[in-house]
């Protein structure tokens, strides 16, 4: 008797106490992370890692050069945990990396392969849904790949610029194929539209990173710095610099205040030509950004104040390029966007393009439209001189 009582005096003593304690830890819940990189970096941790047949294979289905298998939806449902992460982080309005850019050359930027590796998923989960006939889900997942992209490209160095452009040409791809699979009403092409301009309008210009990179490198134009580089330039290192100029490690090695000064002007003319370049169209601005890349080769044959230019500037005009390539990509298909909607309205496809429809950025004018059997073709009207190429972008039509 005595047993039950002092049990009922317990239950009554420490449920109500329990409770109490409960409420308690709800109440002081700490919040979310309201950094995406935070959720993103947990994300890298949070599927097992591939095998490299089974890397290929993710790859080979997020660029849609094969179809989904057993064996592909095994694994990237295994991975649902990341993917929802993924999604999570993807949705906060701010990234930050937390990245040293005091460590120059040194910055640990090993996010960036992940976030390829990530991307992959991503996109092949988009297109498993695709086929299993999930086209919502196909199209949100290629929207957090979007999102993804921009987030990459919060870190502003050129590298990231590049890993952005990438996921960015990539999940364009994806689009294109769900869009011509007809398979979209026409609220969704609106909201579909909607979506993709408030993505582009957050897209940084090329300037912010190379902003970023010119003054991490100018760090090492300094006494106390430039000597950092000489493992950089070790012929003998496998990670050395690429077409090292022969003098470049007697000339840092024998670097003071004067060496170091007429460089940095020398540098900062350079880039200074860079950004004033890229304020031209397409083509002007890239022939002068390849003619100063080769101006200070050859420049440093006669003037060791071009040394630390020929050393730290990078290929500008071929990151500029990437960058017109992928941005004019994502015009041809918002133009497309366009036309799809127009076909969702009236049963048919415009004789001419929609007004206000974005440009080719190879030429800056208007995509060249022509219908075909199938749907139609944007082409445009000018020439990649990167790839000495014109690109044409297809759309079809479900009849």
């Amino acid at each position: 008797m005595k047993t039950n009582s002092r049990r009922k005096l317990i239950r009554s003593t420490c449920i109500p106490l329990i409770i109490l304690m409960s409420s308690s830890l709800a109440f002081a819940l700490p919040p979310d992370p309201d950094n995406a990189a935070l959720l993103y970096y947990q994300t890298f941790c949070a599927y097992e890692k591939p095998d490299d047949t089974m890397k290929n294979m993710i790859r080979e289905l997020a660029n849609g050069r094969i179809e989904p298998n057993p064996t592909i939806t095994k694994y990237v449902e295994s991975c649902r945990p990341a993917i929802e992460l993924a999604v999570a982080a993807s949705e906060l309005p701010n990234c930050d990396w937390g990245l040293k850019y005091s460590d120059g050359l040194d910055t640990q930027a090993a996010h960036l392969a992940q976030i390829r590796m990530l991307t992959h998923i991503v996109l092949a989960d988009a297109r498993i849904a695709f086929a299993q006939g999930d086209y919502d889900l196909a199209i949100k997942r290629c929207l957090t790949a979007r999102k993804l992209a921009i987030d990459v490209g919060q870190d502003p160095l050129a590298v990231g610029y590049l890993v952005e452009k990438a996921i960015e040409r990539l999940t364009n791809k994806c689009i294109q194929e769900i869009l011509s699979a007809g398979v979209m009403d026409l609220q969704k092409l609106q909201q579909l539209e909607a979506q993709l301009d408030e993505l582009d309008s957050r897209i940084k210009p090329v300037e912010f990173f190379l902003e970023t990179e010119q003054e991490v490198m100018a760090m090492y134009i300094t006494p106390e710095r430039i000597q950092e580089l000489l493992p950089c330039i070790d012929p003998e290192k496998e990670d050395a610099f690429i077409n090292v100029p022969d003098d470049a490690r007697k000339y840092i090695l024998n670097a003071d205040q004067e060496f170091c000064q007429r460089n940095l002007t020398y540098y900062n003319k350079h880039w200074n030509a860079i950004f004033s370049a890229l304020e031209s169209p397409y083509q002007q601005a890239y022939n002068k950004l390849k003619e100063l890349d080769k101006k200070a080769a050859e420049d440093y044959k006669e003037n060791p104040d071009a040394t630390m230019t020929v050393l730290l500037a990078p290929a500008v005009w071929k990151i500029y390029n990437r960058g017109v390539q992928s941005e004019t990509f994502s015009n041809a298909l918002k133009t497309a966007l366009k036309i799809y909607i127009i076909v969702a309205r009236t049963g048919q496809l415009p004789d001419l393009l929609p007004a206000g429809s974005p440009k080719d950025l190879f030429s800056g004018k208007d995509f060249q439209y022509e219908k075909t059997a199938e749907g139609f073709m944007l082409r445009c009207r000018g020439r990649d001189l990167d790839k000495d190429k014109i690109y044409g972008y297809e759309f079809k039509i479900k009849k």
